[in-house]
């Protein structure tokens, strides 16, 4: 799903913008997302921070915006164990992306969901607004594929991080 997904956003791009508030359509079908676990994730559930360093290689027309950097946190109660049939949603989370042309833009997603595939992967999807910034007003979707999970380390000392297998953003008008 997630290589179709950013094969199709690939071609999305737009005329450029000249305010915010005017549409942009950025399209990052490339990415990855770093996630630290404190404490480390097993399988037993209980309180985690986690710590989500992301990277987006996008395609735009907008003033050159080629990538995107963020880095933000969520409290959540997880553990190694998700299952396949419930997806688990996750708490609202607000961060801000520095853009590779000095600009930025602030996305809050109310909610996200993640599901585990019965190969063990993770898919989680997010969908909000950018609320400041370049794009403010459109809609950003997000979706990151995480690796199946080391069971050992989940079984054990726990996992302190995982890297995505993929990660997409796309900001468009809704």
């Amino acid at each position: 799903m997630g290589a179709a997904l950013a094969l199709g956003l690939a071609g999305a791009v737009t005329v450029p913008a000249t305010g915010h508030a005017a549409p942009v359509d950025i399209s990052c079908p490339m990415g990855s997302r770093h996630t630290t676990y404190t404490p480390p994730l097993t399988n037993t559930v209980k309180p985690e921070h986690l710590v989500l360093t992301e990277h987006f290689s996008c395609v735009s027309l907008l003033g050159g915006v080629s990538s995107g950097d963020a880095t933000s946190s969520v409290d959540v109660s997880t553990s190694c164990v998700i299952s396949v049939q419930s997806p688990l949603t996750l708490p609202a989370r607000t961060f801000t992306i520095g853009w590779n042309t000095g600009e930025s833009s602030t996305v809050t997603y109310p909610a996200t969901t993640a599901v585990r595939a019965a190969d063990g992967t993770v898919t989680i999807t997010s969908v909000g607004a950018v609320t400041d910034g370049l794009g403010e007003g459109q809609v950003a979707t997000q979706v990151t594929v995480e690796p199946n999970l080391d069971v050992t380390a989940c079984a054990t000392t726990g996992l302190s991080a995982t890297n995505s297998l993929t990660n997409t953003l796309v900001i468009a008008p809704a």
